[in-house]
């Protein structure tokens, strides 16, 4: 299922493409996805929330994914669609990737989410995680990054998402300004 893109990003802010209205990126509510079915959100308050998931949320080993999980993700992110309430997801691998197969891994487990998730219109994009940020930190934001990487995969599917990432981790990096900020949103 392809959707047309919702929102775009001009100059690092949000925009919806409806009516090239901003949307504000200030208050932004992060909640871990453990906690998804404790959560009472409102348009009133949130336009834009963030879903902090980790790894093994998804993947509880190799190749073996979470389905339950990920359905009950699914029908949260459906809820806030008729809330219509944006989301983004902030995956975290939770330790070190300490090499490609490693990220490799990573990455194929948040596109196996994003597989999941694919019908909910609420879902805007998703954050580049911290772990491979790091990675990237030596170099230029490139073709031959972990962060275009993921961002490759990703969009073979799911070419209507934009990009979130960290304003302190690329910051922390040293990656402001090495291009890898020109298309993404701070946060």
């Amino acid at each position: 299922m392809k959707f047309d893109p919702l929102v775009k990003v001009i100059d690092n802010k949000l925009f919806l493409i409806a009516d090239n209205s901003e949307i504000s990126m200030d208050n932004l509510k992060i909640i871990d996805c453990k906690k998804i079915n404790e959560q009472n959100i409102s348009e009133e308050e949130n336009k834009v929330i963030a879903l902090s998931l980790d790894w093994p949320m998804v993947e509880m080993e190799p190749g073996a994914y979470n389905e339950e999980f990920l359905a009950e993700l699914r029908t949260f992110l459906k809820n806030l669609e008729e809330k219509h309430i944006f989301a983004f997801i902030i995956p975290s691998a939770k330790k070190n990737l300490e090499d490609a197969d490693m990220a490799d891994s990573f990455i194929a487990a948040m596109v196996h989410t994003a597989r999941r998730i694919k019908d909910a219109e609420s879902v805007i994009g998703f954050a580049l995680a911290k772990e491979l940020l790091v990675k990237d930190a030596s170099s230029a934001f490139d073709e031959n990054s972990y962060g275009q990487w993921f961002i490759n995969e990703m969009n073979i599917k799911h070419g209507h998402y934009v990009y979130f990432a960290e304003k302190k981790a690329l910051e922390e990096y040293a990656l402001m300004g090495k291009g890898i900020d020109k298309n993404l949103i701070h946060y």
